[in-house]
């Protein structure tokens, strides 16, 4: 009985430790950035890839979850290597002065950011002069943020 008790403690004990690890969030509640997709995969792979909670980590105040392992050890090494631009709210709707909740399948990886989009037709108008997007989202973003 008692070695049952114990082998019930130990698990509770991992469970305890685990699962937080597993279902890591921002310190104030919010889902991860990108919907969960892997900011590194954006920028080593420029694929939208799903990460998993399993493999998360917190910047800022904002969770992140990757793909793998190694991917948390390239991000944790050099978070500011893989940038997810505006909180990962579409790029075209900052620009406009709001902020839209992306789809993180529709990105565009420009001069090292990810920028992540609405819908097609908002990441069509960013490819088209994405140096005046960044422009105009860069002076709404302080406002808006």
């Amino acid at each position: 009985m008692k070695k049952m008790s114990t082998f019930v403690s130990a698990g509770l004990a991992l469970i305890l430790l685990v699962v937080p690890a597993l279902n890591a969030v921002a310190a104030d509640g919010k889902a991860p950035i990108a919907g969960g997709y892997c900011a590194v995969a954006y920028a080593k792979m420029g694929k939208a890839v799903k990460g998993s909670p399993q493999f998360a980590s917190v910047v800022d105040g904002q969770a992140y979850h990757f793909v793998s392992a190694e991917a948390k050890k390239m991000f944790d090494a050099e978070p500011t290597k893989y940038p997810i631009a505006y909180q990962g709210y579409c790029a075209t709707g900052v620009a406009m002065g709001k902020k839209l909740v992306s789809n993180p399948e529709i990105f565009t990886v420009h001069k090292g950011t990810t920028y992540l989009f609405s819908n097609a037709e908002a990441k069509m108008m960013f490819d088209k002069d994405p140096e005046m997007t960044i422009s105009k989202a860069a002076a709404n973003w302080p406002k808006i943020k």
